[in-house]
């Protein structure tokens, strides 16, 4: 299966290139073409130290989307709707696969209408450095998504949740569950085959893309919890 991974020069998007380059074929994109030629360049000299043979591509990010199966968008919220802008043109038949959370840094919002949710503190020190998740209009990044998408595009919402320094981690075993949303039976059992194509990942199907939120909800809270007690590699398992 041909991957494409546009943001792929991101720590995500590392992890991702590195263990699915074992049985597919992998691109990696970058608004920046020669970024993405360098990352992938990287990439390619880590594969090696384990006697792999693969090729990881790199090029800019309608380029990697034209050739793929399969598109990751594993970019930061705010740049959804030039990417999306970028790569509408050349969609044929492409799953798109939305790995974006909104997230905010010292401040949470209910959407971006609101007003910021005040928060009385006495300990300004301990209380600095949090993260929270700043729900979208639609609802949800991956909802917001579908509604730029052309028509009849195949989306599904997965990965949120990944430690991403441990999915590069080839070393590391990743005993971790992945919420897979979406509406299209198709989409989701290719993302399903995806997922377990990693060792030791599990799917577990959360409902249609109106469940994403719930989901993309999880990463500030997962990013919260790991940094306040100083945890290593969280993530979500469901037992």
């Amino acid at each position: 299966m041909k991957i494409a991974i546009l943001g792929g020069t991101g720590n995500i998007g590392k992890g991702f290139a590195l263990r699915w380059s074992y049985k597919h074929e992998v691109t990696i994109g970058s608004r920046d073409d020669e970024k993405a030629k360098a990352s992938a360049a990287e990439y390619n000299e880590i594969l090696k130290k384990y006697g792999s043979n693969d090729i990881i591509e790199g090029t800019d990010n309608k380029t990697a989307a034209t050739n793929a199966d399969v598109v990751f968008l594993a970019i930061r919220y705010e740049n959804i709707p030039s990417v999306i802008d970028l790569i509408t043109p050349i969609l044929d038949k492409q799953i798109i696969v939305s790995v974006v959370v909104p997230i905010a840094r010292d401040r949470c919002y209910i959407h971006p209408d609101s007003s910021t949710l005040k928060i009385d503190v006495s300990d300004e020190d301990y209380n600095a450095n949090y993260f929270c998740y700043t729900t979208p209009k639609a609802g949800s990044a991956a909802q917001e998504i579908a509604m730029l998408l052309p028509q009849g595009t195949e989306l599904v919402s997965a990965f949120h949740n990944v430690p991403a320094h441990t999915l590069a981690e080839l070393d590391a075993e990743l005993d971790y569950d992945i919420g897979v949303c979406g509406n299209s039976t198709h989409s989701k059992k290719i993302i399903f085959d995806l997922t377990r194509d990693i060792p030791y990942l599990r799917p577990l199907d959360v409902g249609p893309l109106e469940t994403s939120g719930m989901v993309e909800a999880l990463t500030p809270l997962v990013i919260n919890i790991a940094s306040r007690n100083k945890l290593k590699d969280l993530g979500i398992k469901f037992v």
